[in-house]
């Protein structure tokens, strides 16, 4: 018999097992595995399933989605409490071992899919000035227009008027020998999946940008084509609960041939790697995640998918050299939508064209790491402690915080966001805005302490 194959989530335990009326037995060698899964039909939000078992027998069982579990629904984690009051003594991964025998598979075709809906194909024109020298006559200025080829994804969307903001990197639409004064292209083109040829080209607009994150935003308005397509929003991840090895799916316009799509893992959850920056003047640093997946010139600015379609992060580098393979970078997608909505913010219809952000004056240290391994969500963990190494005089932290204050968390319009890693302080100061008040939860002197900071329009500081 064919085997089919399902997906077992066990970060949210929402699968349940409706009407089965199951006894776990304790453990033993001759308990029979199950063998294959066969789909019988779907009612009332439920899904019916035959279970062939190694020893012949079958057993039908429902797996249901509905978050309202009645009094008859069973989890996995209900079966593993069930077995261990019988006598299993192993973890629920042994258990799920033991007894379940279920392979984990992923299907990235729907993935995919989705991902195209959200994905675009961007073109920036440039002009610069040349200057020619001829042997007679004096020198002559000539307009050269030239451009580049990148890709974005739909942050926000508004079909009925055809409006979208599209992300992407600063360096596709960026070229520091342009003739414009923000060195911006004033010429930008977007394609949606399908419809990239030359009729269907639609004009967006620079909103603002940051070379530091390299991320810029552009604005399309009143477009037809997006009132009468397949376009969709983009859905985004908490990119801090990504792991090594999860679903990395890059879909943009490599070598300007079209959008595509190619398929890897993440090799390094988050790391730091630097780069020139546009005059070669000096190196910016990059937080970024490390992907095995294909990236090539064009890939810059397009998103990058998990195994659901949802955004993980933007493509905006890879390393290139004859002794290096399959080494792809992607800025996670807690900076990218924290950027995207601060230069939404502060420049939509503004005159400011920069990220705005939030300044405390302190400088922090990594006091403490610890690595541990979670067998519930089968994930390894690091917890970062961090303190404040020293604070600027004058700043406004220095009317707040002490020197080896360690952070626990931070509370901003009434959500609560648990710091257990450095780089969390300097992502979330990119959400406050002026006249915000935060709520900074901190350990002093085996105190826990919450320090309320209000920040005003003189404690933020414009991000190139």
């Amino acid at each position: 018999m064919k085997k089919i194959l399902i997906t077992i989530s066990l970060f949210v335990i929402s699968m349940t097992l409706t009407g089965c009326d199951l006894t776990i037995p304790t453990q033993s060698r001759e308990q029979p595995k199950i063998e294959s899964v066969v789909f019988l039909e779907e009612k009332d939000n439920k899904q019916e399933y035959l279970i062939y078992f190694s020893d012949g027998t079958t057993q039908t069982i429902f797996i249901s989605n509905q978050t309202n579990i009645q009094s008859n629904d069973i989890t996995v984690e209900d079966l593993y409490n069930t077995a261990v009051e019988n006598g299993f003594s192993g973890t629920i991964l042994e258990f799920i071992d033991a007894y379940m025998d279920v392979t984990i598979t992923n299907d990235s075709t729907k993935a995919i899919q989705k991902g195209l809906k959200s994905s675009l194909s961007i073109r920036a024109v440039f002009k610069r000035v040349e200057t020619t020298n001829p042997i007679f006559g004096f020198p002559k200025e000539n307009i050269v227009e030239y451009g580049s080829a990148g890709s974005g994804i739909i942050y926000k969307l508004d079909k009925a008027s055809g409006t979208a903001y599209i992300i992407t990197n600063h360096h596709v639409v960026y070229d520091s020998k342009s003739n414009t004064t923000n060195k911006i292209s004033d010429e930008i083109y977007v394609s949606l999946y399908g419809l990239e040829q030359e009729d269907n080209l639609i004009r967006a607009t620079y909103i603002g940008g940051s070379e530091t994150y390299d991320i810029a935003v552009l604005k399309v308005t009143n477009s037809e084509i997006l009132k009468n397509s397949m376009a969709e929003k983009v859905e985004y991840v908490n990119s801090d609960t990504l792991q090594a090895g999860d679903i990395a799916i890059a879909i943009g316009n490599p070598e300007n041939h079209g959008i595509s799509a190619t398929q890897g893992i993440i090799s390094l959850e988050s790391e730091y790697i630097e780069m020139p920056n546009s005059t070669n003047t000096d190196v910016i640093t990059y937080r970024v995640l490390r992907v095995d997946t294909a990236i090539n010139s064009g890939n810059s600015g397009g998103g990058l998918f998990d195994s659901e379609g949802r955004v993980i992060g933007i493509v905006n580098a890879k390393m290139v050299d004859e002794s290096i393979e399959s080494i792809g970078y992607a800025i996670p997608s807690n900076i990218v939508f924290n950027v995207a909505d601060n230069i939404i913010y502060h420049s939509d219809n503004k005159p400011n064209e920069k990220v705005k952000k939030a300044f405390l004056g302190i400088m922090m240290r990594v006091k403490d790491t610890v690595v541990s391994y979670n067998e519930l969500t089968d994930q390894i963990e690091i917890k970062e402690t961090i303190e404040i190494q020293s604070i600027n005089a004058g700043s406004l932290a220095s009317n707040h915080f002490e020197v080896a204050d360690q952070f626990i968390s931070i509370t901003l319009n009434e959500i609560t966001y648990p710091l257990d890693r450095l780089y969390q302080v300097s992502d979330l100061l990119l959400k406050v805005r002026s006249n915000d008040t935060v709520t900074f939860t901190v350990l002093r002197d085996n105190e826990i302490l919450d320090l309320n900071v209000t920040f005003l329009e003189t404690n933020f500081n414009t991000v190139d």
